[in-house]
C-alpha cells in the first residue's frame, strides 16, 4: 500500500477563489472525481485507485480545511460551500462535467452537485453518503463543539478519533492506512482545522435538497456498506426511491469505510459503471 506520505507527495496544488485545493490527477480517459468525508482525506481511495487509474483520469481533492488543502482560520467548510469549491476547482482545471463519486460528506457534496450544479455531473455514485437526517453523529458534534480546542491537545484528539474510526471497519484496518487517515490533523493546527470542519456540519444543508433528488437525471449508483453502524443502510434505500433510476447496492462484509474493507467489490462496481 502506498504511504501518506508517498501519497501527499504526488497531490498537486491549485488555487480555487479564496483558497487552495491539493488533489491527485492520475490516468487518461474519462474524468471520475472523488470525494471523502470527514475526518478523513483523498488518502481514503488509496485501496481503489490502483484499478482505476487503469481506465479513467481520477481526480481526488481533499475538500477545503481537510487533508493538504488550505487549513487556515478563515472561512466556511460547510458542504454548501465545498460544493461551491468543487465546481469552481473543476472550471479551474478544464473539466467541464465529470463522473462524481463521493462519500460520507462527501457524498453531500455530490448530491449538492447533481442537485444545483447539474451540468458538472455525468454520472453520479454516493457511498454510505449523508443524506436526509442521518448526520452529524455524536462523535463529530461533540467534536465540533466551540470548546473542543481549548479541551483537546492534538494528541488527545488523535487517540479519540482512531478508537471512533475502529467503529466504521469491518475488521481492523492495516495501522498504517489509519495512521494516514489522521496525519493531516495530528498537529494542533490540523486538529483545529479538523474541529471547524465538524462544527460546519448541518443537518439542513441536506434536509433543504431532499425536494431536488427528483430531478437528478443522471446515470446513479448508490453503493453500501451494509453494516454501517454511522450511516445505516436504511438511509441509502430511501436516497434510491428518490432519485429516479438509481441502482441500489449492499456491499456485504463492509461497514462505513466500504472501500477499505471491499475494496475488490468497490473498485468492480465503479469501473463498470464508469464504463457502462
Amino acid at each position: 500500500m502506498v504511504t501518506w506520505r508517498d501519497f501527499q507527495r504526488q497531490q498537486r496544488v491549485t488555487e480555487v477563489r479564496d483558497t487552495f485545493i491539493s488533489y491527485l490527477d492520475e490516468g487518461q480517459g474519462e474524468p471520475v472525481v472523488l470525494l471523502h468525508g470527514i475526518p478523513t482525506w483523498s488518502y481514503l481511495w488509496t485501496p481503489v485507485l490502483g484499478t482505476l487509474t487503469r481506465a479513467a483520469r481520477v481526480l481526488a481533492p481533499d475538500l477545503a480545511g481537510f487533508g493538504f488543502s488550505d487549513k487556515r482560520d478563515c472561512f466556511d467548510r460547510s458542504i454548501a460551500r465545498q460544493a461551491e469549491l468543487v465546481d469552481a476547482w473543476m472550471d479551474r482545471l478544464g473539466i467541464s462535467s465529470a463522473v462524481i463519486v463521493g462519500h460520507d460528506i462527501g457524498g453531500g457534496v455530490a448530491l449538492r452537485l447533481a442537485t444545483l450544479f447539474p451540468s458538472r455531473v455525468r454520472k453520479l455514485c454516493v457511498m454510505n453518503t449523508v443524506c436526509y437526517d442521518s448526520w452529524p453523529i455524536e462523535l463529530m458534534l461533540q467534536f465540533g463543539h466551540p470548546g473542543a480546542d481549548r479541551l483537546l491537545s492534538a494528541a488527545m484528539a488523535m487517540r479519540l478519533l482512531r478508537q471512533a474510526l475502529k467503529g466504521g471497519f469491518a475488521r481492523r484496518p492495516p495501522a498504517a492506512l489509519l495512521d494516514g487517515l489522521l496525519a493531516p490533523y495530528s498537529t494542533e493546527v490540523g486538529k483545529l482545522s479538523l474541529i471547524r470542519n465538524a462544527s460546519a456540519l448541518n443537518t439542513n444543508l441536506t434536509t433543504e435538497i431532499v425536494p431536488r433528488l427528483r430531478s437528478i437525471d443522471v446515470p446513479t449508483l448508490i453503493l453500501w456498506g451494509e453494516d454501517d453502524v454511522f450511516q445505516p443502510v436504511s438511509y441509502g434505500e430511501r436516497l434510491s426511491w428518490d432519485i429516479p433510476g438509481a441502482h441500489f447496492v449492499r456491499i456485504g462484509g463492509a461497514r462505513h469505510f466500504l472501500m477499505v474493507d471491499r475494496p475488490h467489490a468497490v473498485a468492480r462496481r465503479l469501473n463498470a459503471f464508469i464504463s457502462s
